[in-house]
């Protein structure tokens, strides 16, 4: 049976330059959004994404080298899109209890900073400025975000003025600017998903702000985005002779699901079973002998909630009532309204003897670096973001490991950067 990692490695080796060709000419066509992850389920017969983030975070686990690259693109891709860009603000998630997730905010501004750009972080939940300590021990402070008034209270006319010189436009002047006391960014970096929705301060603003607010969950749906990655998947696979169904997941939207409702459930069963019958078929022309099953999730959110795994319909009809309501409610507390049934694919890699899964970091749709989730409580089949999960870096064929990285093993990078390349623009696609 043959295994996609080598036939994709074979793919950059002999054909890279069809391949970054092909890569190209999709970015002109939409271009992807400014970073992204892309967690990967890996089979040993087939790689395909299963969820795309347009707000990642993480970066905290990228290696040496994968930093570099970042830092690289990202200096690439403020200097063509925004090139007298020069303070940049961080908006973060909402929570303040996880310390890894401060570790990822301070690694993003010292990416950036990096890049040359002044840098600081505001917050959407705090009303005074506050100091974190992060899991490594590293200070990250946080602000309160001002409005426009606010701001040229705090700030002379003339220092707004000199900011930016399209601030200091008759028409831009009396746009909505948001910042920090002392501080106006030219450029906002959103690390926030926004679940929720879009928080009313950042309504009008005038500064840029990327990805843009619109893509956030309230909106986004991974059932468009996967139809869009079908699609390239697709055109990928016909250019250079592989069988899509081995760089892709089976998928199926299933809108209006209420998980109270019986006449409701039995709609999501019969879906279930359409694509359990169409994997069936593509397991018999493989002749593998696992049987097929498929992720029910959220068609909108992530942190990994709002998933079950099930493989029939019939499970779903026999859903007792604790996994009814676990389906019913996601991040910060919004309802499950519209589901996806997702193929699943089994993974075959492991770490330290645990289930993994790799994840891949883009900048522009372009891979700098990635990493492996890891989850001991966790099988094979089941999602792996969720209780128990760990991380651990990944590494690439030209970087020469050193320290605590020298433990780290399976580089497939290039292999890998393929699949969520196409998966970045695929986002670059979603219309709302």
């Amino acid at each position: 049976m043959p295994n996609i990692l080598p036939t994709l490695t074979n793919l950059y080796d002999t054909r890279g330059d069809e391949v970054e060709s092909w890569l190209a000419e999709q970015r002109a066509i939409a271009a992807p959004y400014f970073y992204s992850s892309v967690d990967l389920r890996h089979s040993g017969l087939r790689i395909a994404p299963v969820d795309t983030n347009l707000f990642p975070a993480g970066f905290n686990n990228l290696s040496p080298a994968a930093r570099i690259r970042a830092t690289r693109q990202i200096a690439g891709y403020m200097a063509e899109h925004f090139p007298s860009a020069k303070n940049i603000l961080i908006i973060p998630e909402n929570h303040t209890r996880n310390l890894a997730y401060f570790d990822n905010l301070a690694t993003l501004e010292t990416l950036c900073k990096n890049a040359g750009f002044a840098v600081k972080i505001g917050s959407l939940a705090l009303e005074e400025k506050t100091d974190f300590i992060s899991a490594n021990g590293e200070i990250i402070t946080q602000y309160p975000l001002i409005s426009q008034s606010s701001l040229r209270g705090a700030i002379s006319d003339v220092a707004i003025q000199k900011s930016q010189d399209w601030i200091a436009s008759p028409l831009a002047r009396n746009d909505k600017l948001i910042g920090i006391s002392n501080y106006i960014p030219d450029v906002i970096i959103m690390n926030n998903d926004m679940t929720a929705g879009v928080p009313e301060i950042l309504n009008g603003v005038s500064q840029p702000i990327i990805p843009p607010t619109n893509m956030g969950w309230f909106q986004r749906h991974k059932s468009r985005h996967f139809s869009e990655y079908h699609k390239l998947a697709a055109d990928f696979s016909e250019k250079f002779g592989i069988d899509e169904w081995l760089i892709s997941a089976l998928s199926k939207q299933c809108g209006m699901v209420d998980f109270k409702d019986k006449d409701s459930l039995e709609c999501l069963a019969k879906s279930v079973d359409k694509i359990i019958t169409k994997a069936q078929k593509k397991h018999e022309q493989y002749g593998i002998t696992d049987v097929p099953y498929v992720y029910i999730k959220a068609d909108s959110g992530t942190y990994g909630m709002g998933i079950m795994t099930v493989a029939s319909g019939a499970e779903v009809l026999e859903l007792n009532k604790k996994e009814r309501n676990k389906m019913q409610v996601i991040k910060e507390g919004a309802r499950v309204s519209e589901v996806i049934i997702q193929e699943g694919i089994p993974t075959i890699d492991k770490i330290e003897n645990a289930p993994a899964e790799p994840m891949i970091y883009l900048i522009e749709g372009v891979p700098v670096g990635g990493m492996y989730r890891i989850n001991d409580q966790r099988d094979t089949l089941g999602n792996l973001n969720a209780a128990g999960m760990r991380f651990t870096g990944m590494c690439d064929e030209a970087e020469k490991i050193q320290g605590e990285w020298k433990k780290m093993k399976n580089c497939n990078f290039h292999a890998h950067g393929i699949i969520a390349s196409i998966a970045a623009l695929a986002a670059g696609r979603e219309v709302y």
